[in-house]
C-alpha cells in the first residue's frame, strides 16, 4: 500500500467508525495535531481523543479534492461533513501526514475552529456553554 492508499484507508476507517482500523494505520508514538487546538501524543491518547470527538457524530462524509503523496508524506485537501448532536458541520480542511515504515507517524489538521464552533452553536471563544440553572 502506498501513502496515498494509506490516507484513503484512514478516512474510510474513520468514516466507518472503526477506530481499531484507524489506529492500525499509525505508529505507537503517533502525533496528531489539530493546529487550532494542539498536539496529542501516542496511540492511546489519540484513540481516546477520537472516541470523544466522534461521540454523537453521524453522517460522516469526506469530499477529498486531492491527495499529493510521496515516499514520506501526503497532503490532503478536502471538505469534512458530518452531523454532530443533530447539527450539520461542513468544514474545509487541509491535512499533512508523515509516514514511517508505511505507517502514519504524524498528521496535522488545518481548519478554521470558528467555523466549527459557529455551526455547532458553541461560544466562539472556545469556552463551554453554561448549563441552565435548575429551578426549585
Amino acid at each position: 500500500m502506498n501513502n496515498a492508499d494509506t490516507v484513503r484507508a484512514y478516512y474510510a476507517a474513520w468514516k466507518a467508525d472503526d477506530l481499531d482500523a484507524v489506529m492500525d494505520l499509525c505508529t505507537e508514538d503517533v502525533i496528531a495535531i489539530n493546529v487550532p487546538i494542539g498536539p496529542i501524543h501516542g496511540k492511546t491518547k489519540v484513540r481516546s481523543f477520537f472516541a470523544r470527538f466522534g461521540n454523537g457524530m453521524t453522517e460522516k462524509r469526506y469530499d477529498v479534492h486531492r491527495i499529493l503523496a510521496d515516499d514520506t508524506s501526503a497532503v490532503v485537501e478536502g471538505v469534512e461533513n458530518y452531523v454532530k448532536d443533530g447539527k450539520q458541520v461542513t468544514l474545509p480542511y487541509m491535512s499533512t501526514f508523515l509516514f514511517r515504515d508505511g505507517l502514519i507517524c504524524e498528521w496535522r489538521d488545518y481548519f478554521d475552529l470558528q467555523t466549527v464552533l459557529k455551526q455547532l452553536d458553541l461560544p466562539l471563544d472556545g469556552s463551554r456553554p453554561q448549563k441552565a440553572a435548575s429551578g426549585s
